[in-house]
């Protein structure tokens, strides 16, 4: 707990600490030395920042116990320390020992890969693991792009998590406008409420615009929501239910400048910036996802 601790530390600073975070195009990466204004609690859409603590709002979200536990336990932060620091959120993908994220946390703006990284799922007394970072890592893209199709990971754990049971995918019913999304990120900078760092952030939110650009297992799908997002957001779990059943949909990958104040609280507005942006857990993600848990890459 210690080691967590003084990671957030490095990696979450205070907001009136010298940080630069991702606007447009994803949000993990922080570099200390750098003059920064006050951040700002933004991009919030429609109205107010609903984020909260998960075992505070989970229940009005129509989560029940056991579903919250389950949500602790696959779910959780991600970071690298080296050569510069970065933090975002991620979850395990298909089995106990990989995990789907935003590939921008491992990348410097440089296009330098970073090292040391971790993943910590915020189970009650969640451990800390190495993550293993290597040529069979599946990135989007070699050099993938934060904020775009590619910005997404899959990467392995030195060793399982135990008694972890991933959220399922459902390729075959597709995201729809008007999906209702509740969406679980570790410790997003910057919000409105006081969250406990052990405690994932959820928020229920829905789905927008669908869009499904998918024509072979080659390409990957995206949709756009409502949900708020600002620094460490990148990653962040969506699940929805399908037929009653709780399924991984996608991950936040970018959102609009949330550190401009014009658009806290900006009604959702795609052309204006006042959007959040998912990648789909289907489709190119779900293949290569069901390629390393075979073995490959």
């Amino acid at each position: 707990m210690r080691i967590l601790t003084f990671c957030l530390a490095l990696l979450l600073p205070a907001a009136s600490q010298a940080m630069d975070l991702s606007t447009r195009i994803g949000f993990a990466d922080l570099q200390p030395g750098r003059s920064a204004p006050l951040l700002q609690r933004v991009n919030i859409i429609d109205g107010t920042d609903d984020r909260d603590s998960l075992l505070k709002i989970g229940p009005s979200l129509g989560l029940s116990r056991s579903e919250i536990s389950r949500i602790r336990s696959v779910s959780g932060y991600v970071g690298c320390l080296s050569p510069s620091p970065s933090v975002g959120s991620a979850a395990l993908f298909l089995t106990n020992q990989q995990i789907l994220t935003a590939a921008h946390v491992f990348f410097e703006p440089s296009g330098k890969r970073r090292w040391k990284c971790f993943f910590r799922p915020q189970s009650v007394d969640g451990p800390m693991i190495d993550l293993i970072v290597d040529d069979r890592t599946h990135f989007g893209s070699k050099k993938p792009k934060a904020g775009s199709n590619n910005d997404y990971a899959i990467v392995r754990l030195v060793e399982p998590l135990a008694g972890a049971v991933p959220f399922p995918v459902a390729p075959d019913v597709p995201v729809q406008n008007g999906d209702k999304l509740i969406v679980i990120t570790a410790h997003p900078a910057e919000m409105e409420k006081d969250v406990d760092r052990d405690i994932p952030v959820a928020q229920g939110c829905q789905v927008r615009r669908a869009i499904n650009k998918s024509r072979s297992a080659a390409a990957t799908s995206f949709f756009r929501t409502d949900c708020d997002a600002t620094g460490a957001s990148s990653g962040g779990m969506n699940l929805s239910r399908v037929n009653g059943q709780l399924v991984f949909r996608g991950i936040t990958i970018t959102t609009g400048p949330w550190r401009d104040p014009r658009y806290k609280g900006a009604p959702y507005n795609e052309k204006g910036g006042s959007v959040t942006t998912a990648l789909g857990a289907d489709a190119a993600i779900l293949a290569a996802g069901r390629a390393m848990a075979a073995g490959g890459s």
